[in-house]
């Protein structure tokens, strides 16, 4: 047990060793910090790309849409384009002729307003009685 204790006072400071191990760390730490960069510049870069592509749907989108503006300001002097226009968008009508217009509701109100009547207590009130009168009805 003394002869233990011997080799353990025996160790001595090493100044290669320590260097060796203070490198290693400062290793890992620069490694481990250049991994977690790398790992945000590539989450940038997928934001980026996202990014572009939404740019390039938007710059077909206001291409098309100044194509369609150009054609009509070159049709704008065309008697029939300006009454096709005048038709369609204004409503607007010869003497003696009716115009009618209809009105749809949009898909997701009209969604909205069915998940809403089959949470209203008039609605299956209503559904009940109608069908008990044409079960009345039938016999």
């Amino acid at each position: 047990m003394v002869s233990n204790l011997n080799k353990k006072q025996k160790r001595e400071f090493s100044p290669q060793k320590f260097f060796l191990k203070i490198g290693g760390i400062l290793f890992l730490i620069i490694a481990v910090v250049l991994i977690f960069v790398n790992f945000q510049m590539f989450k940038k870069k997928q934001q980026l790309a996202l990014q572009i592509e939404d740019y390039k749907k938007q710059i077909e989108e206001l291409e098309s849409r100044g194509k369609i503006l150009k054609e009509e300001i070159i049709n704008s002097d065309n008697p029939d384009y300006i009454e096709k226009i005048a038709r369609e968008e204004s409503d607007m009508q010869k003497p003696g002729e009716k115009v009618v217009s209809f009105v749809e509701q949009n898909p997701q109100q009209k969604e909205v307003q069915t998940q809403e009547d089959l949470w209203n207590s008039n609605f299956w009130f209503s559904w009940i009685g109608q069908s008990w009168n044409w079960l009345l009805d039938k016999f």
